[in-house]
């Protein structure tokens, strides 16, 4: 069945955005300067997105999953202004906040793996959860981490700085891309003939962490995370406790005289990592706040001021400059609001624009279009699994080892889909095994058929006519309603005479492809919930195959797969 097209429908009125106080930063000042760009370069930016599809896209950016119909029926039926205002309130201090963006800056600080066994992720995670819960200033949440101390798994901030227990090298590069902007990294090794920075300007930023390190708390072997804590030392430290080593790297950067970036020196602190942050979170850092607001727009709008995000020098300008200087003020002259700032954005026209064409690149420089991006793993997983209401059924099925069986699908999930979202997305294109799991895989397949208790089933038990039902698909899958075309298209498609496939119990499906591509379908249909298929899914009368084919092709729909 083929992906089903991005239906343009009509614009409606902008967000309007809370009143702000005399003298106050709103998104309305930000759509001036936007517009101020788009005049510059001969721009005419998209219509305006409208109501399903802003509540999606919010949904998706803030709360990671795709809005329950519930939720869409009522924003649809809601006539009265401000709801759109309403809506972003009500997801920035809803709870999935704090647990989307626990996800999106575990990855960002920790990445997708970590091998040491000294660093507690979950201690980690629960600590950053705690904190985003709350709102804690991005200054003193960043203060948090850089001067933690303490044991693993006790104070979670200190994993961070553990997983570079050995490689202070490693550290400073990823503190200076994630909260500065800067790959100073590039330096380690050599001087760059055009470019600022040096190797003598890294290793005296990489002598702030040359004297952190792990003072072991356990002795022999240790099944799963060993107790170990972050400290400061008199001397340049690697490895764990005792098992101290200098090799000529860090004996250049032990050597060398700590600074900040700016020239700042750090020799006479009483503790290096204290005094870094102090200067880092300082309100006139000309490169702390533009690194966050630089990464909270490519977030939110698909590209930063400067791409990639993290790589602001003399040689990659700077794209709207005014807007970008004008956001950080404010960010950082409000306290360095997560929030706050993350309201601004999404209540701009920019972020409000239809994923319609440009014809010209500044369209995609300018954000005078939103661009369409690929869902990641996470997103897809959990829209997926809302959508068809399949974990339940899985759960009961799997027993206690659900959590063990659903970590085993969000790996295989993540292996296919992840996403580089350090860098722009300038184009997408699906790979065979993404292909498969989509469209021959079980998950889909498993969520599209009619098992006891999942969507379609309770679809099809609906005592109402086939429009209801096909409208409360489109509610489940895509988060609007379907248009009139639409309705009498599939309309028809279910009302069609066909055969019936046999799909019962036990049935397994054949093979797809044979080779490598027949070797990965084999190791997705040992997926639990392929079993669960094959054992439990009943047989249907020929509507309700139809039924499912329509269900299927919403879920393997651009238009699911995209945010857009």
């Amino acid at each position: 069945m083929r992906a089903l097209a991005l239906v343009c429908l009509l614009s409606i009125p902008a967000l309007r955005a809370a009143p702000a106080r005399a003298g106050e930063l709103s998104s309305a000042d930000l759509d001036r300067l936007v517009s101020v760009e788009w005049k510059r370069a001969r721009l005419k930016p998209a219509p305006l997105v409208d109501d399903a599809r802003f509540l999606r896209r919010v949904y998706l950016d803030l709360a990671g999953v795709i809005p329950t119909p519930q939720v869409v029926t009522a924003f649809l039926d809601d006539k009265s202004p401000g709801k759109r205002v309403r809506a972003l309130d009500a997801l920035l201090d809803g709870p999935q906040y704090a647990d989307h963006f626990t996800a999106y800056w575990d990855k960002v600080l920790m990445g997708r793996q970590v091998f040491s066994q000294i660093v507690d992720r979950v201690a980690f995670r629960a600590w950053l959860h705690a904190e985003l819960e709350k709102n804690t200033p991005w200054d003193k949440l960043t203060t948090t981490l850089l001067t933690a101390t303490g044991e693993n798994k006790i104070e979670g901030a200190v994993n961070w700085m553990l997983k570079f227990a050995q490689t202070p090298q490693d550290l400073t590069g990823k503190m200076s891309r994630v909260f500065l902007g800067v790959q100073i990294q590039c330096a380690q090794c050599h001087n760059h003939p055009s470019e600022k920075w040096k190797q003598e300007d890294f290793r005296k930023l990489a002598a702030c962490f040359a004297y952190s390190g792990p003072l072991p708390l356990e002795q022999g072997k240790v099944l799963g995370i060993r107790r170990a804590a972050l400290k400061d030392f008199p001397i340049a430290v690697v490895g764990l406790g005792n098992q101290m080593k200098m090799d000529a790297e860090l004996h250049a950067i032990a050597a060398a005289q700590p600074a900040a970036l700016d020239g700042t020196d750090f020799t006479g602190a009483g503790n290096r990592r204290q005094a870094l942050a102090s200067w880092m979170v300082r309100p006139t850092n000309p490169w702390f706040a533009r690194a966050m607001v630089n990464r909270m727009w490519a977030y939110l709008l698909g590209r930063g001021f400067v791409e990639p995000i993290d790589d602001f020098r003399s040689s990659n300008p700077v794209v709207a400059p005014q807007l970008l200087e004008t956001l950080a003020n404010d960010f950082a002259s409000h306290g360095f609001d997560l929030k706050r700032l993350v309201r601004l954005i999404c209540g701009t026209r920019a972020y409000q624009l239809q994923a319609a064409p440009t014809r010209s690149a500044d369209g995609e420089k300018l954000w005078a279009r939103y661009r369409l991006r690929a869902l990641g793993p996470e997103e897809l997983l959990d829209s997926l699994m809302l959508a068809t209401n399949v974990e339940p059924v899985f759960q009961k099925f799997a027993g206690v080892n659900f959590e063990k069986q659903k970590l085993q699908l969000r790996n295989i999930v993540t292996f296919l889909f992840d996403i580089d979202e350090e860098s722009e997305q300038t184009e997408f294109e699906g790979t065979v095994p993404q292909t498969l799991l989509l469209l021959n895989g079980p998950l889909v397949n498993a969520g599209a058929s009619a098992l006891p208790g999942t969507t379609l089933t309770d679809v099809l038990a609906m005592p109402l006519g086939d429009e209801a039902k096909i409208e409360a698909l489109y509610l489940r899958t895509l988060s609007r309603k379907p248009t009139a075309a639409e309705t009498t298209r599939w309309t028809g498609f279910v009302r069609a005479t066909r055969d019936v496939v046999d799909t019962g119990p036990g049935k397994k499906p054949p093979p797809v492809l044979n080779g490598e591509k027949q070797k990965l379908a084999r190791k997705l249909g040992n997926d639990p919930i392929a079993r669960l298929e094959r054992r439990v899914a009943p047989g249907l009368t020929a509507q309700g195959q139809a039924y499912e084919d329509l269900f299927w092709a919403l879920l393997n729909s651009s238009e699911f797969y995209f945010r857009h």
